[in-house]
C-alpha cells in the first residue's frame, strides 16, 4: 500500500477517533491539503475549530503560522516588520522570518477580522502563493490556509461584507462546524479525557507526491453522470458557482478518490461537494447539502437517516423505565443490523456507535434498577 496514503488515512482515523463528532471536519481539512487548496471552519466559539487546525498543522513537517486577527491587527502582525536598515537605503522590505510568508502552514484565526491593508496581501498568498515585498513579487511556500471564524462574513451585515466576499471565495472548501450533539458524546466531552495523538508526521514532499497521485486520477462516467445532474439540480435551486470554483471542485474530488483508495473517482467521491460548490452561506449550504448527498451517494444519504433514527430514539429513552429500555434496544439492534449490512466507512461507524449505545443504555438500566 502507498505509505503517504497510509499516513492521511491513519492520521484521519486518529483525529476522528480522538475529536468528538468531527470526522467530517477532519475529511474538510485533509482534503484542503491533497486538493492544494484553503479551507475554513466556521462555528460557535468552542467547538473544537482551532484544536483540529492546529493539530493538523503540526502533523506537517513544515513551517507553521498561526494568527488571531481583530480590527486593531496590523499587516506587520502577519507578514512582519519593514526592515528599518533598507529603508535607509530606500528600500521598504519586510522581514517575513516567521510569519505567514515564511510558512508552510498558516491557521488564521477569526479570519473575517482583518482589514483592508490585510486582506489584499491574503488575497494574492492564497490564490497565487506569492507576497509583494519591495515592489517584487516572491513566491511563498504555503500549502494550505486554515480559517476559523465564528461567524460567515456578512451575518452581522457588516458593511464590508462585499469586500471579504474575494477572501471568502479563496476557502474553497467550507464547513459550517456544530455543537456536539449526541448524549454519547457529550458524554465523553463531559467524563472522558481528549487528547487526540498523531503517530505520524508528513514532509512537504510527501504532500507534494500525494497530490500529483491525486490530480493524475480520471473521473469515472458514473461521475461524471452524477457530477452533470448535481449542477443541473443546483441551477434549479439558484446555486450557480462559479467557473473556478467548478475547476477546483474537480480536484477536490480526486483528492477523496485518492484518500479512499480509489483507482478512479467513483460516485461517492462527489458527496464532498457539499462543502464547494455553494456561493451564499445564508441558505445555500443545507440545500446544497441535501442534493450533492441524494445524488452522489444515497447509501450514504440512508445510513445518515438511520443514524438521526436512532438518536432519536436514544433521546427520548427513558433508561429508568425498564420497558422502554426494552424497547428501545430492540429499536436500535434492528438499525444497528442494517448500519451491518450496509457498506463504507460511515456504516462500520455508525454500527459501532449504535453497538455502544445500547451497551450504555442497558447498564444504566441497570443501576438505576
Amino acid at each position: 500500500m502507498n505509505t503517504t496514503l497510509e499516513k492521511f488515512q491513519t492520521t484521519r482515523n486518529e483525529l476522528a477517533a480522538g475529536l468528538i463528532e468531527r470526522e467530517q471536519e477532519v475529511d474538510a481539512l485533509l482534503l484542503a491539503m491533497l486538493a492544494g487548496e484553503h479551507a475554513l471552519l466556521v462555528g460557535p466559539p468552542g467547538t473544537a475549530k482551532t484544536m483540529l487546525a492546529t493539530l493538523l498543522a503540526e502533523w506537517m513537517s513544515g513551517r507553521r503560522f498561526t494568527t488571531l486577527l481583530t480590527k486593531y491587527s496590523m499587516p506587520e502582525d502577519v507578514f512582519g516588520p519593514v526592515d528599518v536598515r533598507g529603508l535607509k537605503e530606500g528600500r521598504y522590505r519586510r522581514i517575513t522570518d516567521g510569519r505567514l510568508a515564511d510558512a508552510h502552514v498558516a491557521l488564521v484565526d477569526e479570519t473575517f477580522k482583518a482589514s483592508s491593508a490585510i486582506l489584499n496581501c491574503l488575497l494574492t498568498a492564497m490564490e497565487e502563493r506569492l507576497f509583494d515585498n519591495d515592489g517584487r513579487r516572491e513566491p511563498i511556500p504555503l500549502e494550505i490556509m486554515i480559517g476559523c471564524s465564528n461567524e460567515w462574513p456578512g451575518s452581522n451585515g457588516d458593511a464590508d461584507a462585499k469586500e471579504l466576499g474575494a477572501l471568502f471565495d479563496r476557502f474553497t472548501i467550507r464547513k459550517a462546524v456544530r455543537s456536539i450533539g449526541t448524549d454519547r458524546g457529550r458524554h465523553r466531552l463531559m467524563y472522558e479525557p481528549i487528547a487526540p495523538t498523531l503517530s505520524t508526521r508528513i514532509t512537504p514532499e510527501e504532500l507534494k507526491t500525494a497530490r500529483a497521485e491525486a490530480a493524475a486520477l480520471p473521473f469515472g462516467d458514473p461521475a461524471q453522470e452524477a457530477a452533470a445532474e448535481i449542477l443541473r439540480k443546483l441551477a434549479e435551486e439558484g446555486i450557480t458557482p462559479g467557473d473556478r470554483r467548478l475547476r477546483k471542485a474537480v480536484a477536490v474530488a480526486r483528492a477523496a478518490a485518492w484518500l479512499e483508495g480509489h483507482a478512479q473517482v467513483e460516485r461517492a467521491d462527489l458527496e464532498c461537494w457539499q462543502w464547494v460548490l455553494w456561493v451564499d452561506p445564508a441558505e445555500q449550504p443545507e440545500k446544497a447539502a441535501k442534493i450533492v448527498s441524494r445524488i452522489a451517494n444515497p447509501e450514504g444519504a440512508k445510513i445518515t437517516s438511520f443514524l438521526m433514527e436512532a438518536e432519536q430514539i436514544i433521546r427520548e429513552t427513558d433508561q429508568k423505565d425498564l420497558a422502554a429500555t426494552a424497547t428501545a434496544c430492540k429499536k436500535l439492534g434492528e438499525i444497528h443490523e442494517k448500519l451491518k449490512e450496509s457498506r463504507g466507512r460511515k456504516a462500520e461507524q455508525g454500527a459501532a456507535h449504535v453497538a455502544g449505545e445500547i451497551k450504555r443504555i442497558r447498564l444504566a438500566t441497570v443501576e438505576a434498577l
